[in-house]
């Protein structure tokens, strides 16, 4: 291999490792956005309002039974 052939591929090779380092850091930085947009979604649903759902009491076991029909007009 000559000195020239030599140089080419050494420049070749830094040529690459440039676009490595520069992908690695569009890499790093979309890792970081996607963290933010992570914690942005966290704090939003810790923020919202949490409502209790109370459970429907139980009817009471009396026999009463509530009248289906209407009620006379009181005259």
């Amino acid at each position: 291999m000559d000195i020239t052939a030599f140089n080419e591929l050494v420049a070749q090779v830094r040529e690459s490792a440039a676009s490595l380092a520069q992908a690695e850091q569009r890499v790093a930085a979309f890792k970081a956005e996607l963290a933010e947009q992570a914690k942005d979604a966290e704090r939003s649903v810790s923020a919202a309002p949490v409502r209790s759902i109370r459970s429907i009491p139980k009817r009471a076991s009396s026999g009463w039974v509530p009248a289906m029909d209407k009620l006379p007009k009181a005259s």
